[in-house]
């Protein structure tokens, strides 16, 4: 592949919310041309998640940004005809409906295979384009039940979309796959990538361990919380997650406080070693936050000070990795934005010259100029309704 491989890509993403957007954001990042493909009447649903600045939803803004957006009616004869105009030079389709929609439409992988035979073609649904259940309606918390993992958690919602993540993440390899074998074969594919399947392999050294203990499972037989791996309260309300496993780290941490006859409870659940528990927090609580970080300042024992987001950020941001940074971007000012974990020597990423999120249908005239439609013959079909306002 040549160092333009990824900039002369053309994605068309129907997809919505947070396991399209975070799939083909990886794309646009690496200088892909990442089309939205929206609905007229508002497009991706997360335009207007709460908080908003300035019209733009965080949401959309933290999983769009390098793309363009066209707002298209597809249930219109003109804008199927548009709509596969464009798959004919276009590389990978990306969509999140339920089985049978694009069909209905009558823009399903066999008609873009027809248009285009070497289109990659990335379906994601909720089990599957052939299994029944994908028919119904499911969100991320309700994967994560059937798959055991909330039985094992406590029964607590993280605050990040695991199921959508992993979903997100199947998705890449998808594509990439694809398009890896397309260079030796020269045609295209369907990616069938399925929700829970994509968080089923997530899970997949807890099932491990089930297997291997026999066909149990439970909170309380798991590694951790162990003494050793364990998160504390300090004295004035501040938590220290220590992840001392290692013999070295945890012989110079007793040493230190003097808790030498803990060695041999290093692994134990609090079920096993109340007593040891009951120790090790009041040793946290005997010192403040301050004390502790002063402590582990010098320290290399896999111990560190739970930071507040607020911590968290300005470090990632003082640290000058590039991996996070406030870039000025048109429409929401002064905005937060986290690159990538790409580093590949020949595929540089950065963060400079980010264009921001699309506004709906923003680049309606600048896709279908390109795709050969003349200036008349855009307002014209603006104004048929087959396509959203031009500017």
């Amino acid at each position: 592949m040549s160092g333009q491989y990824f900039k002369d890509l053309l994605i068309l993403d129907h997809t919505r919310y947070l396991l399209g957007g975070y799939a083909t954001q990886v794309f646009a990042d690496l200088g892909a041309t990442v089309i939205k493909i929206e609905s007229i009447d508002g497009g991706d649903f997360c335009r207007t998640e709460e908080p908003v600045r300035n019209g733009v939803s965080h949401y959309f803004s933290a999983l769009n940004r390098n793309k363009q957006s066209l707002t298209l009616n597809l249930k219109a004869d003109e804008g199927k005809k548009i709509y596969l105009d464009l798959v004919k030079k276009a590389d990978v389709v990306v969509e999140t409906f339920r089985p049978g929609v694009m069909k209905r439409l009558g823009i399903d992988y066999e008609a873009e295979r027809a248009a285009n035979p070497r289109i990659i073609h990335c379906a994601m649904s909720s089990f599957g384009q052939d299994d029944p259940r994908s028919l119904k309606a499911f969100h991320d918390i309700n994967f994560q039940a059937l798959s055991g993992y909330l039985s094992l958690n406590g029964g607590v919602i993280s605050p990040i979309h695991h199921v959508d993540v992993a979903t997100g993440m199947a998705a890449i390899q998808n594509i990439m796959a694809a398009l890896l074998e397309r260079e030796r074969s020269g045609e295209g594919s369907f990616c069938d990538v399925r929700m829970f399947d994509s968080f089923v392999w997530w899970n997949s050294l807890i099932d491990a361990r089930y297997d291997f203990y026999g066909g149990e499972v439970s909170r309380e037989t798991l590694d951790f919380p162990a003494l050793a791996y364990n998160i504390y309260e300090t004295a004035d309300g501040g938590r220290v997650a220590v992840g001392m496993l290692e013999e070295k780290f945890w012989s110079t941490f007793l040493k230190d406080y003097g808790l030498e006859d803990l060695a041999q409870f290093k692994r134990c659940r609090r079920q096993e070693a109340p007593e040891a528990f009951a120790r090790m927090e009041q040793t946290f609580k005997a010192h403040s936050t301050d004390e502790w970080r002063e402590y582990l300042r010098e320290k290399d024992i896999c111990a560190m000070v739970v930071l507040t987001k607020d911590e968290a950020i300005q470090s990632i941001i003082e640290s000058d990795t590039g991996l996070m940074k406030y870039v000025e971007l048109e429409k929401t000012g002064k905005t937060l934005q986290t690159r990538i974990p790409l580093y590949v020597s020949s595929l540089p990423v950065s963060l400079d010259d980010v264009r921001g999120c699309p506004g709906l249908g923003e680049d309606n005239a600048k896709i279908l100029a390109e795709a050969g439609y003349t200036e008349q013959e855009i307002a014209a079909l603006a104004q048929r309704g087959v396509i959203g306002p031009v500017s």
